[in-house]
């Protein structure tokens, strides 16, 4: 177990890539603590369906922490709008010049 604790702790430290750089400095060592004794602790006593409950919610925690988090950095909502914009313009383009459809 030692090896697959080690394995889903690097996963979840690359996982921490999605908050935000701050956050991760000021909480990240914490949260891959706590993050290995929940693995550890379920593992101990309810298996695999026990981990998979932990990366479950940790899933959650990206979701509804590090998103929201990111989004209120000014550089990723200018990329997002960003990116919405060139697929709308994308799509227009593409529309106008596909042949039109016949049955």
């Amino acid at each position: 177990m030692i090896s697959a604790l080690q394995m889903s702790c690097a996963l979840y430290d690359l996982l921490l890539l999605t908050y935000p750089r701050d956050f991760r400095v000021r909480f990240g060592a914490e949260m891959v603590t706590t993050f290995s004794d929940q693995v550890c602790g379920e593992w101990k006593r309810h298996g695999l369906l026990g981990v998979i409950r932990v990366w479950y919610s940790a899933a959650l925690e990206v979701l509804s922490v590090a998103i929201p988090l990111q989004l209120r950095s000014s550089v990723v909502v200018a990329m997002a709008v960003s990116f919405l914009w060139s697929s709308a313009l994308f799509m227009a383009l593409f529309r106008a010049t596909a042949p039109p459809c016949t049955k």
